[in-house]
């Protein structure tokens, strides 16, 4: 588990061997928001990176739940592709006859080991235990496992 915490509306679950996430937020585009900055804050110190770089990301999914997962991929494949942390997120989910279409942003800059202090390596977002929806008090929840 992170030593650092979590950030607001992000809470780490115990888990036999990966690390699962609860997310919390008021509406849904600001759900996949903090579960993008609980991704980051658990594999590197999330203060410490500049928004030097900004990335674009169109995804799709026939539910929410594929949403999320996709959503999720995207940022890790980028980071492991460009060698990318980020810091903070903007999120914009539409629906559409086939389902879902999220398109945001991400910012952030290369991976600087010293400064960034790297913690735990999430390599993909699990389908075990995934969950997205509303609760009866409107409140938006998501819980996902991800494996480390």
């Amino acid at each position: 588990m992170s030593e650092r915490g979590a950030p607001p509306g992000v809470e780490y679950l115990d888990h036999v061997a990966d690390v699962g996430m609860r997310v919390r937020a008021g509406s849904v585009e600001d759900l996949f928001r903090r579960s993008a900055v609980g991704l980051f804050s658990l594999m590197v110190r999330i203060d410490a990176i500049r928004n030097e770089k900004r990335r674009e990301f169109v995804c799709r999914a026939e539910t929410l739940v594929g949403l999320f997962v996709e959503w999720l991929a995207a940022l890790l494949a980028d980071k492991d592709v460009g060698d990318l942390v980020f810091a903070s997120f903007d999120v914009e989910i539409g629906e559409e006859e086939a389902g879902f279409e999220l398109r945001g942003s991400a910012w952030g800059e290369p991976l600087d080991p010293t400064r960034h202090e790297p913690g735990i390596e999430v390599k993909g977002i699990s389908y075990l235990g995934l969950s997205v929806g509303r609760e009866a008090d409107g409140d938006w929840v998501a819980e996902c496992v991800l494996d480390v």
